[in-house]
């Protein structure tokens, strides 16, 4: 069985894997925190689909060539060989969950 706590009490954190690739079979799990005005980088994956649920904060959500603006509530799909970031756009702190899926190999 596999537990842990996304964050410590009083820990900050920015980047933090919960689930790593190695301890699943086909999927992975982290948390982000991006503070005001600035991007996470600009990725794209050709082996790999992500899903992120967006806890806290507003963003503009890139995947490909479309932008929407995301907030709390809000889960995106990004799907293999698209480029995609975000860029917080509140004051508060965009915090997201992020779910990564391979496929068997």
């Amino acid at each position: 069985m596999l537990v842990r706590k996304i964050w410590e009490e009083n820990e900050k954190v920015s980047r933090k894997m919960l689930v790593h690739r190695e301890e699943a079979e086909t999927i992975a799990m982290g948390y982000v925190s991006v503070e005001k005005g600035k991007s996470t980088q600009i990725d794209v994956h050709d082996d790999e689909e992500e899903i992120y649920v967006i806890l806290k904060g507003r963003a503009i959500l890139m995947i490909g060539d479309e932008k929407q603006e995301v907030g709390p509530g809000d889960v995106a799909y990004v799907p293999r060989n698209k480029k995609h970031n975000m860029t917080c756009i509140s004051d508060e702190n965009l915090e997201y969950l992020y779910f990564a899926n391979w496929p068997k190999d």
